[in-house]
């Protein structure tokens, strides 16, 4: 099971016998997310003005330092604030579901410029809980951007065809 920011603490939660093996990307669910004042007054514009030019603004945020949010990606989170109501930030998940999720393969990536969960307060966090290292994507934001998707697609590789030891 693959799953990125919210949707990575929804596969650390989710049960099932039929998930074999997790990859995560900038994984809400081990530690609170860090949300700065210049990311909380983009978001609150965002929410209250949901145009494409404030989910630009704030999607710039969500990536490297002078890069530019996808397209597809600014459109989509206007869209978003317009329909629905983001829960923003998630709490951690029980200490009981991260051991019991410590049972099964997983591999765990954050970009090294990722505001929300920065590698450093990350990485003890993931080792603390689930006894894994956290593998750094360099340049990279919270947001993988499609010229990103080699790192993900390496992180999946590392769970699902693992060096043999």
């Amino acid at each position: 099971m693959v799953g990125n920011s919210l949707g990575a603490a929804v596969a650390l939660a989710a049960d099932s016998p039929r998930i074999v093996a997790r990859a995560l990307v900038s994984p809400a669910g081990f530690i609170r997310l860090r949300v700065d004042p210049k990311l909380a007054l983009a978001s609150a514009v965002w929410l209250l003005q949901p145009t494409v030019e404030n989910s630009r603004r704030m999607l710039r945020l969500f990536v490297a330092p002078g890069a530019e949010p996808p397209e597809t990606e600014v459109e989509w989170m206007a869209l978003m604030a317009t329909c629905c109501r983001s829960t923003l930030a998630p709490p951690p998940l029980p200490a009981d579901v991260l051991a019991r999720r410590a049972k099964l393969p997983c591999v765990v990536g954050v970009g090294e410029h990722d505001r929300f969960l920065p590698p450093q307060r990350l990485a003890p966090a993931v080792r603390r809980t689930v006894n894994l290292d956290v593998r750094v994507f360099a340049g990279v934001g919270h947001l993988i951007t499609p010229a990103q998707l080699d790192m993900v697609v390496s992180l999946v590789a590392e769970v699902v065809d693992p060096p043999i030891s």
